[in-house]
């Protein structure tokens, strides 16, 4: 029997992760503002940040599970889309979200964390959507939250 696994941002920079969820058998539901999902997800097309967009949108649907890029979401519909998803709801926030005037981030069970990386010219730059797809799949397997890259220095950003 397939997973029934739900995408936000399957257009964009989770198109990887759906494509590799398809690939490995999963029934995939992508959500996205503009543009379909990869070839054999099924795609929603809406503004997942109204509450009213995506209620209406969803219905009754359910998931087993959910990967969510959360710049695609508002905090208002984020409880609405994991009230439809009777498992693991895998959140990949931006390095923006993560609060380093403070103290190191927290991160917390079935959360990726985005950082950066060092570019070809020892500058540094954003992660690819094949990497974040990757390390979102690492997570969506085990649960355990992780950084992706590194969010220290903040001076550093690309």
């Amino acid at each position: 029997m397939a997973v029934h696994t739900l995408v936000v941002g399957a257009s964009g920079i989770l198109a990887p992760l759906a494509a590799m969820l398809v690939a490995t058998g999963d029934d995939v539901t992508g959500i996205a503002r503009t543009r379909p999902a990869p070839d054999g997800a099924h795609t929603i097309l809406l503004d997942a940040t109204s509450v009213a967009a995506v209620t209406e949108a969803i219905g009754k649907a359910r998931w087993d599970r959910a990967v969510v890029y959360a710049p695609a979401v508002s905090p208002e519909s984020l409880p609405t889309l994991t009230r439809a998803v009777g498992g693991r709801v895998v959140l990949i926030r931006t390095s923006s979200a993560a609060d380093l005037v403070h103290r190191e981030p927290a991160i917390r069970p079935d959360v990726l964390q985005l950082g950066w990386t060092t570019g070809p010219d020892d500058g540094t730059r954003w992660h690819t959507p094949e990497e974040v797809s990757a390390a979102a799949l690492e997570v969506l397997r085990d649960g355990r939250g992780r950084v992706l890259g590194r969010i220290r220095p903040w001076e550093e950003r690309p």
